[in-house]
């Protein structure tokens, strides 16, 4: 993907804490903090996160708000402009898919409004310039 003039692009592993509740034997419930990993690409407000084959926990879209969240402040994006693109590569038998995720904030937590389907050209339009 192409980048503008003067318009720096991050690709690097992000490692994601995810919250999990494990219910025991008497019912009672523990919270836990589990990790998982997935490939960031920062352009400007703008992120490509994709699934990791070898992930070691939550699924990217499982928890999206979440690692949504966790980019913004790691990468210093302000989330009202924020872009989201989730990205399952190719695999066998599962076609490449690119959907642009949009969140609503509550009490200044995100969550998942709904998904997008994108195709490749899309993403990069997006990618290179990012919405404002």
């Amino acid at each position: 993907m192409e980048q503008t003039e003067g318009q720096k692009m991050l690709d690097e592993i992000f490692t994601y804490a995810t919250p999990h509740t494990l219910a025991d034997l008497l019912g009672q419930s523990v919270k836990l903090q589990g990790t998982a990993r997935c490939r960031v690409r920062v352009s400007g407000n703008t992120v490509i996160a994709t699934e990791l084959p070898d992930n070691p926990g939550m699924s990217l879209t499982n928890a999206a708000a979440s690692v949504a969240m966790q980019v913004c402040q790691y990468y210093e994006i302000p989330i009202q402009q924020l872009v989201w693109i989730e990205h399952y590569p190719e695999e066998t038998g599962h076609e490449e898919t690119f959907d642009l995720v949009r969140f609503g904030l509550t009490d200044g937590q995100l969550n998942v409004e709904r998904w997008q389907r994108l195709s490749r050209h899309e993403t990069e339009q997006l990618f290179v310039k990012p919405l404002k």
